[in-house]
């Protein structure tokens, strides 16, 4: 898994380069204009939190029916990679224009909400990650292992819940403080 997101993060480094950090410099990515107003920029809450809330709920559901699907392991691994291939360009893309600040401006767009999607992302597609380890027993054992099931299906939903609730409350209520004070330090 590391290695699909490193390999999608080096080819976003590479295609950066190649490009000539094209999406760079004036009316560029996140240029000093843009700075500005995020430094004084007023949220709207119920807005930001239902197009947020339609975002992800799609993201959500599109990772779902790919996991539930024959192509899950695939779907989950593209997405990884491609995942890595955005975070690597824009990286690149900030530290090009602001230098080792550009790493913070990064992270901060990330934080803390990107926590709980990774780990939203990682419970979708868990069973691509585990090994299947299959044992028969005794009759006793399997109808044991069956209940066991699922309940760990049913606290894998709800965690998967929480985890996607605690995502949009950060990515509304938290996040945008954390842009805020952080662009401060570029004015």
């Amino acid at each position: 898994r590391v290695l699909v997101f490193l390999t999608g993060f080096c080819a976003g480094m590479v295609f950066f380069y190649l490009t000539g950090g094209q999406n760079a410099g004036a009316g560029g990515l996140l240029d000093g204009e843009h700075l500005a107003m995020l430094q004084d920029f007023e949220v709207n809450r119920l807005g930001l939190f239902e197009y947020v809330m339609g975002v992800r709920l799609r993201q959500f559901l599109f990772c779902t029916i790919c996991a539930l699907s024959s192509v899950g392991g695939l779907m989950a691994y593209s997405v990884m990679g491609w995942c890595g291939f955005e975070i690597g360009l824009l990286i690149f893309t900030l530290v090009y224009q602001y230098g080792m600040k550009g790493i913070l401006l990064t992270f901060s767009m990330f934080f803390p909400q990107g926590i709980f999607y990774c780990i939203l992302f990682l419970l979708i597609f868990r069973k691509y990650w585990t090994s299947d380890k299959k044992c028969c027993h005794k009759e006793m054992t399997v109808k044991r292992e069956r209940n066991r099931q699922r309940m760990d299906r049913i606290k894998t939903v709800v965690l998967g819940l929480l985890m996607f609730c605690a995502g949009i409350l950060c990515e509304v209520y938290i996040n945008p403080e954390i842009m805020r004070k952080i662009t401060l330090l570029f004015g």
